[in-house]
């Protein structure tokens, strides 16, 4: 027992001595730097170069912002009738992976009431199966039927 008490004194006078200065502060191991997360090649970030922002506190708000690789974001957003902001707005990014000649992507979207709407030239068409879901689904809901 009084080994096992000296040998813990001894290791815990061991543990508090200063270690030397750059050991202290880097130990063994190398130094760690985090990398800026980026999509774009060679580590680019890209700057905001114009942003405004509008909030009334009330559920009504403006934004709108663009960075320098030509992506701008727009919003607006008005109180709706079950508490929720409907929201219009629109995206777009100059691109050169949906366009193989380049050009500008653009999204314009409207949430509200009746759900999330997007519209633009890069969005396909809905498949005619799935139309044929979604009045399915509404012929039976008109009916009562319900699905958990």
């Amino acid at each position: 027992m009084q080994f096992v008490v000296v040998f813990s004194f001894l290791l815990s006078v061991a543990a508090a001595l200063p270690e030397p200065e750059a050991k202290a502060q880097f130990g063994n191991r190398p130094t760690y730097r985090p990398r800026p997360y980026s999509y774009w090649p060679h580590d680019h970030l890209a700057r905001t170069v114009y942003d405004f922002r509008r909030n009334d506190h009330n559920g009504a708000f403006d934004y709108e912002f663009q960075t320098e690789n030509g992506i701008r974001v727009a919003a607006s957003g008005r109180p709706g009738i079950r508490g929720q902001s409907n929201v219009v707005g629109s995206y777009s990014l100059e691109t050169f992976l949906s366009h193989p000649e380049g050009g500008v992507a653009q999204v314009n979207y409207v949430a509200d009431e009746f759900g999330y709407r997007a519209t633009s030239p890069l969005i396909p068409p809905i498949p005619a199966h799935s139309l044929q879901q979604i009045r399915k689904a509404e012929y039976e809901r008109a009916r009562g039927i319900r699905w958990y």
